[in-house]
C-alpha cells in the first residue's frame, strides 16, 4: 500500500496520528506526509498522489475531482478519517470504481453519546447548580428543581446513523420514541424499540424532549421554522447535534427569548456565532462549541482502525465495514 496523507503535521494530525498510529502507518507500506505545515493545494495534491493506491483524508483536504484523479491511475481508496464525505468526493469517484470508507460510524456512535449528555446535563440543570455552587457557595434549596430523563416522550427528527445509536442507547431509560422521517421506519427497530413514526408536527406539538439528527443540504436548509417551533410545550427542551442550518435561528431566537422552552445548540447558522448573536444572553439555551462528536480521543482509534481496514483490503479484498457507497453519501450533509 502508497498512501498520501493529506493532513498536515500539527494539532490536528496529532489527533489522529499518534506515535502509534504513525508507526502502524509506516508498517503498513509506503506514506506521503505532508510536512508544508498547511494543507496541500489541489496541485501539491496532484504532484503527490500520482503513484499512490489510497488517498487519507480529514477536514479540510482537496477535494477528489476528476482532475485529481486524472493525476492519480493507480488509486483505489479515498480513506476519510471524518464523518461526512460530500465535501471530498465527486461523482468521478464512483464512476471511476474508486472506494470509499469514512468514519462516519463512529461519529455516529459518538454524537448519539453526546446528545444524551446535553439531554442528561439540561434536565438536571448542571452547568447552573455547578456555576451556582462553586461561584455564589450557594447549597441546595427546597425550591431548587430538576428532571428525569425516565418516562420522558422523545421525539428523533430523522432516522440515520446517529439517531439510531440514541435510540438503542436510549431504550434503557424507558422512554417512549416518536420519530419523523420520510420513509418508513425499519419495522425491526420498530418491533424492538417500540418506535412510533410521527409528523414533525406531532413531534413538535407533543414531545418533552426533541433531538434533530437531519443532515443538511438544499431540502433540508431551515427545515424548522417558526410555525414548527411555535409548537413546543412549555418546559420542553430542544437539543440540535445535526447543523445550524436545519433551524432558521432567527426564528429559533425569537422562540427562545419568552423562555418557554429550554435548548442545548451544538451547532449554529453560522459558527462560531456573531458576537451580538442574542443565544448569548438566554439563560434557557445551553452553548456547545460544535463539540458532539467525536470526542478526541475517539480520533486516534479512526485513524488506526482505517489504516488497517485499507491495507486488509487491498491486500486481501473482502469486506470494507465503513465503506460509503453513492447512494449513502447521498443523503450526508453537505459539510
Amino acid at each position: 500500500m502508497k498512501a498520501l496523507i493529506a493532513t498536515p503535521r500539527g494539532e490536528v494530525f496529532d489527533t489522529f496520528f499518534t506515535p502509534e498510529n504513525i508507526a502502524l502507518a509506516e508498517s503498513l507500506g509506503e506514506i506521503v506526509w505532508n510536512d508544508t505545515g498547511r494543507m496541500f493545494t489541489p496541485a501539491e495534491v496532484a504532484e503527490r498522489i500520482t503513484d499512490c493506491d489510497v488517498y487519507i483524508t480529514t477536514w479540510g483536504a482537496p477535494r477528489l475531482d476528476a482532475g485529481l484523479l486524472d493525476a492519480a491511475p493507480k488509486l483505489k481508496m479515498l480513506t476519510h478519517l471524518c464523518g461526512t464525505v460530500v465535501p471530498f468526493v465527486s461523482d468521478a469517484v464512483w464512476d471511476r470504481g474508486i472506494r470509499v470508507l469514512s468514519g462516519n460510524r463512529y461519529f455516529a456512535e459518538s454524537v448519539a453519546e453526546g446528545t444524551l449528555a446535553y439531554m442528561l446535563t439540561a434536565l438536571r440543570d448542571i452547568p447552573r447548580y455547578s456555576r451556582r455552587t462553586k461561584e455564589e457557595r450557594l447549597w441546595k434549596t427546597n425550591d431548587d428543581y430538576n428532571q428525569r430523563l425516565a418516562g420522558k416522550k422523545i421525539g428523533i427528527v430523522s432516522y440515520g446513523a446517529i439517531a439510531r445509536n440514541l435510540v438503542r442507547i436510549l431504550s434503557v431509560f424507558r422512554v417512549e420514541l416518536y420519530v419523523y422521517d420520510i420513509v418508513p421506519l425499519p419495522e425491526a427497530d420498530v418491533k424492538k424499540y417500540g418506535l412510533h413514526q410521527a409528523s414533525l408536527e406531532e413531534i413538535f406539538g407533543t414531545c418533552d424532549i426533541i433531538t434533530l439528527h437531519t443532515p443538511l443540504f438544499d431540502a433540508t436548509r431551515h427545515l424548522i421554522g417558526a410555525p414548527l417551533l411555535s409548537k413546543i410545550r412549555p418546559g420542553a427542551l430542544l437539543v440540535n447535534t445535526s447543523r445550524g442550518a436545519v433551524i432558521d435561528q432567527r426564528a429559533l431566537e425569537r422562540e427562545l427569548a419568552d423562555g418557554r422552552f429550554r435548548a442545548v445548540l451544538d451547532v449554529y447558522e453560522e459558527e462560531p456565532p456573531r458576537p451580538d448573536c442574542p443565544l448569548y444572553d438566554l439563560p434557557n439555551v445551553t452553548m456547545i462549541p460544535h463539540m458532539g462528536g467525536p470526542t478526541i480521543d475517539l480520533r486516534q482509534v479512526i485513524a488506526h482502525d482505517l489504516l488497517l481496514e485499507s491495507a486488509e483490503f487491498l491486500k486481501n479484498g473482502g469486506e470494507l465495514p465503513d465503506e460509503i457507497t453513492r447512494s449513502m453519501a447521498a443523503v450526508m450533509s453537505i459539510g
